[in-house]
């Protein structure tokens, strides 16, 4: 009797605390903060989102962001991106990403670089924060050169129309040759700096209707000024792809893609691959497409998953990564584990392989920390995941990675079923840290702690 008692108390400790979940802040109608801008070029527009809320101190607080519509060719829609966020990309390119480099240059772990990046990267922490923005460039610029052989050509389009759409605001002694090698440069920081990051996707009998996919991807990168300047560009009304616009949650003056979902084709989630051995960056190399234009040209071409797993294969891969792929057409989720020598896809069934994580039925994930795991089969994420199993939600995905602690940067979710994309972002103070200066909780503005912003995607594929 009292050994039934133990494990009785035992068994009621777990429940309580496997349900002692986090309340997650308010969910907010995108449309009915979204102010356009009266400046339209040729079709494209853009506009601000900014929602004035209350914070649980009583303060003023509230969430930002850029809507960009672009309409037309790669080169057009690049034209677009410079014009209407010229402002934004001179900021964020110039002095804001300087100060990042700068407090970047001493946390580089070198070991994983091909030598001659290492010799580059060596003379930057030598010469410490002041040479700092220039040797990042540099670094970044041989990166460009190892790669552009692989890039595809559109991005030669847009990167070239962004210059100039940059040039047309900025006047003659505006160099357009000089953008064009910025642009491409800064492109290139994925490839240096890795991104950790949680990924799952939630089909059928894990979701509410039994036939729905709800897809996650949470974007951990760490402080600096990311979060202050998210946009949500949507691109469209491309004659090569006139059926599948993509929406990206990005940053100005990138062409890259690490977060994203199409009209008719898929939705993208991604994390570094890293490993506990002692080398846990993977083998690679900087000889294949980059990593984010991977995942562009996936988001960009790709119908079903099956497309972009073939994609996948048949091309010259560089950095290790999982990549997460849902798709309209059997709104199903695989995983992909992606590496220069090989990429297996993962479902449900087979990822614990690799994760070290308990199979939840039709629920592939893989949380934040390098794998195997060091959480174990019950950590936080597979944990929050089973609680709400047969509920997947974008509501409930908000207590997920709450619950979890996964997506300082920004959070987004796709519900396939209902055409609907929640968006979360963070918040940093001036020396680029989750919280207000002096505070003693670094942690409160991170995106999962944030109020979230809910887009119709069907509003986003329409301009409207």
């Amino acid at each position: 009797m009292i050994a039934s008692l133990v494990v009785l108390l035992a068994l009621l400790a777990y429940v309580a605390v496997a349900t002692d979940f986090p309340t997650p802040a308010p969910t907010y109608e995108a449309k009915d903060f979204t102010v356009w801008n009266r400046r339209k070029v040729q079709n494209s527009r853009l506009a601000d989102v900014t929602v004035n809320f209350k914070a649980a101190d009583g303060s003023d607080d509230s969430v930002h962001l850029y809507r960009l519509d672009m309409v037309g060719t790669p080169y057009e829609r690049g034209f677009a991106h410079g014009a209407l966020l010229t402002k934004e990309i001179v900021e964020f390119t110039g002095p804001i990403m300087d100060k990042y480099y700068a407090d970047e240059v001493l946390s580089l772990d070198l070991t994983g670089f091909p030598e001659p990046l290492q010799t580059v990267l060596r003379a930057l922490q030598l010469k410490g924060a002041a040479k700092a923005p220039e040797l990042f460039k540099k670094a970044m610029s041989w990166v460009w050169e190892q790669e552009k052989q692989y890039v595809p050509s559109y991005f030669f389009d847009e990167i070239r129309g962004m210059a100039e759409g940059i040039c047309s605001n900025l006047g003659s002694n505006c160099n357009v040759d000089e953008w064009t090698a910025k642009i491409q440069e800064m492109n290139m920081l994925p490839e240096l700096v890795r991104m950790a990051c949680t990924a799952y996707g939630a089909w059928g009998p894990a979701t509410p209707s039994g036939k729905g996919l709800v897809q996650v991807r949470a974007l951990d990168f760490g402080g600096g000024p990311w979060v202050n300047y998210t946009v949500i560009g949507t691109h469209r009304g491309d004659p090569n792809h006139a059926t599948n616009a993509f929406t990206t949650v990005t940053f100005p003056g990138f062409v890259g893609v690490v977060t994203g979902v199409s009209q008719s084709g898929i939705g993208i989630s991604e994390k570094v691959w890293m490993t506990y051995d002692k080398r846990s960056l993977q083998p690679g190399s900087y000889n294949g497409v980059p990593d984010v234009f991977v995942l562009r040209n996936i988001l960009q071409e790709s119908r079903t998953r099956a497309d972009a797993e073939m994609y996948i294969n048949s091309i010259k891969r560089t950095w290790a990564m999982w990549v997460g792929i849902g798709d309209y057409t059997t709104m199903r989720f695989d995983l992909v584990g992606y590496k220069q020598s090989s990429a297996v896809t993962y479902d449900d069934w087979t990822i614990g392989t690799i994760t070290g994580q308990p199979y939840i039925q039709s629920i592939a994930y893989v949380d934040k920390h390098p794998q195997p795991t060091h959480d174990g089969p019950t950590g936080t994420l597979p944990t929050a995941l089973q609680h709400f199993w047969g509920n997947i939600t974008n509501e409930n995905s908000k207590v997920v990675t709450q619950y979890h602690e996964t997506g300082d940067v920004h959070i987004a979710s796709y519900d396939f079923e209902h055409s609907v994309m929640y968006v979360a972002i963070g918040k940093v103070n001036k020396q680029g840290e989750y919280g207000p200066e002096g505070s003693s909780d670094m942690n409160q503005w991170k995106a999962y702690n944030r109020p979230y912003v809910k887009f119709n995607l069907n509003d986003l594929w329409t301009g409207i």
